[in-house]
């Protein structure tokens, strides 16, 4: 499962109006078999119309260790997918009166420190909450061993004593926290557990018979593992249990449930399309609130936009504004090793999912072209080939034929910003992934090029700083986290290293 080093050029498969269904799927065979080539999709894709599988294909490898490959069968996590089914509970508690859309979460929570926060504030990201990395990666930094759960949240917001990032139901921002939060009312309102909950409530009564919320069935056969790039100077691949890039995600933030964290396959999610649709988990009048845009408090839409083209937000769901295709809900997911795309069109009852288990770089043109391909119609137009990194050839050169070489072909290609970038945020982790491989010497040249290149930014003078000290060069990392520091004095892991290299 190499990746490509060139992004594939997919414009022969755009589709082309009244294309029969057979048609449609020996283009969308032609089009999954060019992305399997380039190694750019690695997972599933699952098209249905009126409660009838038109399309699905298994492309790549679920498990790259002993090279099992992706079944109709094969479960995912499906990230932020998941928060559609954290709705779907609480409205349910809704529509069975437990719960009032308008209640103070402090209504179930007495200790919850926000009073002015209510459930609709939750559920439509309005909240104005910190998001869990800015919650607890402080807590992580201070003891890395620290696993944290659901019921860790309110002690944190207790502890964290600043000021909400905006007053509740005045602005839109993703946060996954509220979802956390949004999850544990679940349980106090029902009884349940959440995963028994969404079991019993959801999964069942909607025929999601391969569906859990991971952790409530272990050894599942058809679960698939999720991977992503190790080192981008390698292309190679590690599993999320095993990279300590996304450590604080699939360790100390792993049992955070309610905005993640469910396992499922295309065909149940599919299922989960049909469900809604004739009313099995929900009903009309509460699906039809949870698919309106939420009004925040001066009258406009919640309108986040995104990748697939701009949208609202409601109450759980993305509502995708132009209606050219018909009325569409839809909801995207990343997770450490995965990426996931669910689109439901409530007009023509047409759904479409994708699910792949590598972070893969074409994923989101599989999903646009998937579309175009299903609606026989270029909705999303046709891709055109991007630019490519500067700095990756540039480091591969300096690993492999030295400092010289890498500034003649740097110096080569700088000024023909029609086909390549440079970005300082790949070229900081470009030279931290030569430095945890102990490349030392060739992480303190690219580093040193951040530091001239980008020299208003403080995580350059870090980074390099931290390369120095590990190549024993103590007098000139103390300079360079000084500089750091002096740019920047929320950098308080710098602060603390340079405190213990001056400390004498």
């Amino acid at each position: 499962m190499k990746r490509s080093h060139r992004f594939l050029l997919i414009l022969a498969f755009v589709a082309q109006p009244f294309l029969s269904h057979a048609q449609a799927s020996r283009a969308l065979d032609s089009l999954f078999h060019a992305l399997d080539t380039a190694h750019v999709f690695n997972g599933n894709v699952l098209i249905r119309e009126k409660g009838q599988t038109i399309y699905q294909r298994s492309v790549g490898l679920s498990d790259l260790k002993t090279r099992k490959k992706h079944s109709l069968h094969s479960a995912f996590q499906i990230g932020s997918i998941s928060k559609t089914f954290t709705a779907v509970a609480v409205m349910q508690l809704i529509q069975q009166h437990k719960l009032g859309l308008r209640d103070s979460y402090q209504k179930y929570f007495p200790d919850f420190p926000f009073a002015q926060i209510h459930i609709d504030h939750l559920l439509s990201h309005t909240s104005g909450l910190p998001d869990k990395e800015e919650l607890f990666f402080p807590l992580i930094d201070q003891d890395s061993t620290r696993q944290i759960s659901n019921h860790d949240i309110i002690p944190a917001l207790k502890q964290w004593k600043k000021e909400l990032a905006f007053l509740p139901g005045s602005k839109w921002r993703y946060c996954n926290i509220g979802y956390a939060l949004l999850a544990t009312l679940v349980e106090k309102i029902s009884g349940e557990r959440f995963g028994d909950y969404l079991t019993r409530h959801i999964f069942r009564p909607a025929g999601m018979h391969h569906s859990y919320l991971l952790g409530n069935l272990p050894g599942d056969t058809h679960s698939v593992t999720g991977y992503l790039v190790r080192h981008h100077y390698l292309n190679d691949m590690e599993s999320i249990g095993s990279s300590q890039k996304v450590r604080r995600w699939t360790f100390n933030l792993r049992g955070l449930y309610g905005p993640t964290n469910i396992v499922s396959t295309t065909g149940d999610l599919a299922t989960y399309a049909t469900a809604l649709d004739e009313h099995k988990v929900l009903s009309k009048d509460m699906l039809d609130l949870a698919f309106t845009p939420y009004r925040l408090t001066d009258g406009t839409s919640a309108a986040p936009g995104g990748e697939f083209g701009a949208a609202n937000y409601g109450l759980g769901w993305f509502l995708p504004t132009n209606t050219q295709l018909g009325r569409i809900v839809m909801h995207t997911g990343r997770e450490p090793g995965f990426f996931t795309f669910f689109w439901h069109d409530l007009t023509h009852h047409r759904t479409i999912i994708l699910l792949d288990n590598a972070e893969s770089t074409g994923f989101g043109t599989a999903c646009k072209q998937t579309i175009n391909l299903a609606y026989q119609t270029p909705f999303f137009g046709t891709e055109q080939p991007g630019k490519r990194s500067l700095f990756l050839p540039y480091v591969r050169t300096l690993l492999k034929e030295g400092p010289d070489a890498a500034a003649t072909l740097f110096n080569q290609l700088k000024a023909d910003t029609a086909h390549y970038f440079t970005d300082e945020r790949e070229l900081n982790e470009l030279g931290l992934e030569l430095l945890a491989d102990h490349h030392d010497t060739v992480a303190l040249e690219a580093l040193k090029l951040a530091t001239l290149l980008y020299p208003q930014s403080w995580n350059t003078y870090d980074s390099y700083g931290k390369a120095l000290l590990q190549s024993g060069r103590r007098k000139e990392a103390i300079a360079m986290y000084r500089q750091s520091v002096l740019m920047f004095p929320g950098n308080l892991p710098g602060q603390k290293i340079l405190n213990e290299l001056t400390k004498d």
